[in-house]
């Protein structure tokens, strides 16, 4: 249970014991939802992990993008790490531009 894998990182545990916190929140708002019924602590725990996991997804995001410039200048300044293994892969591709095979003239 609360598996962590590459695709789905483990950003808390699932399985912790349940800890009372106050929060400050609109009286109103308060109000109507206890009387809908709505579990407020339960609704609140799920968008604070909704939050924490919007924020690990932008943190994730910023990596890719810091590496793939990174990647983007090493490869302007040097070329691109295998030529002879990216001239193999790409001998078939069309010239960028150019029509490719299912494109009809």
């Amino acid at each position: 249970m609360g598996e962590t894998t590459m695709r789905h990182p483990k950003l808390y545990d699932r399985a912790a014991r349940r800890k009372t916190v106050s929060i400050t929140m609109n009286a109103d708002l308060a109000a109507r939802a206890a009387a809908a019924g709505i579990n407020m602590s339960r609704t609140a725990e799920a968008a604070v992990a909704a939050a924490l996991e919007a924020l690990e997804r932008a943190r994730i995001l910023a990596d890719l993008r810091e590496a793939a410039a990174f990647t983007a200048v090493l490869v302007a300044e040097h070329g691109p790490a295998f030529d002879d293994w990216t001239a193999e892969l790409y001998r078939d591709a069309p010239a960028p531009g150019a029509a490719g095979p299912d494109d009809a003239a």
